[in-house]
């Protein structure tokens, strides 16, 4: 966990460090909505998910997201009914910086409440801290790779890499994945720039 939250650290630094070089950059406002799959050591789930940005500093987005998600598999010995339901809440910044109009560079600190609804009620409380760089492949392809840690249910670090196809102006599709040893992420949907 050390080792995630001082990568984080530096980003943010190095994000405030330079403004006086900073250039416009891709959009720092948008909502991605769709279809979320999770693969874990211990159970998986389906559901939905809203994650939104919005870029109202100039050099710090505000993040949120939500995910409802259902299982069927999820331990006995954890829950009774092995099929709770999923709320998983998340908040905090963005810091990001724009090396250009096709490079920009963030981090991400977000607070995350985990809350599994089954026969019994369990919560989790940590945070996610990540790191990444948003690159403007062609004119409308826009690709996103980093390194992402989790911490409460699990306690994992996680490559990311997604990409999003701007359709039109407001609209674009979009597709991410974000790997562990045990437990990997995946999500498909639609990207609202706003």
């Amino acid at each position: 966990m050390n080792t995630a939250i001082k990568v984080s650290l530096v980003a943010v630094l190095a994000v405030f460090a330079m403004p006086v070089f900073a250039a416009k950059g891709l959009s720092q406002s948008f909502a991605d909505v769709g279809y979320a799959r999770f693969n874990g050591d211990d159970y998986d789930y389906d559901g939905a998910t809203v994650d939104a940005a919005f870029g109202i500093f100039k050099y710090v987005s505000l993040r949120a997201g939500y995910t409802r998600g259902f299982t069927d598999n999820f331990p006995e010995n954890r829950d009774r009914s092995g099929d709770p339901d999923l709320n998983d809440f998340r908040f905090g910044a963005r810091p990001h910086y724009s090396f250009s109009k096709e490079l920009d560079i963030y981090a991400d600190i977000l607070y995350n409440n985990k809350k599994f609804n089954g026969d019994s009620s369990r919560t989790q409380i940590g945070g996610i801290y990540g790191a990444g760089v948003r690159y403007l492949v062609m004119k409308k392809l826009e690709l996103d790779v980093g390194l992402e840690y989790r911490s409460a249910d699990i306690d994992a670090a996680f490559a990311t890499v997604g990409g999003t196809f701007r359709v039109t102006k407001v609209l674009g599709i979009t597709v991410k994945t974000n790997q562990a040893l045990d437990d990997q992420n995946y999500f498909a949907g639609l990207r609202l720039f706003f």
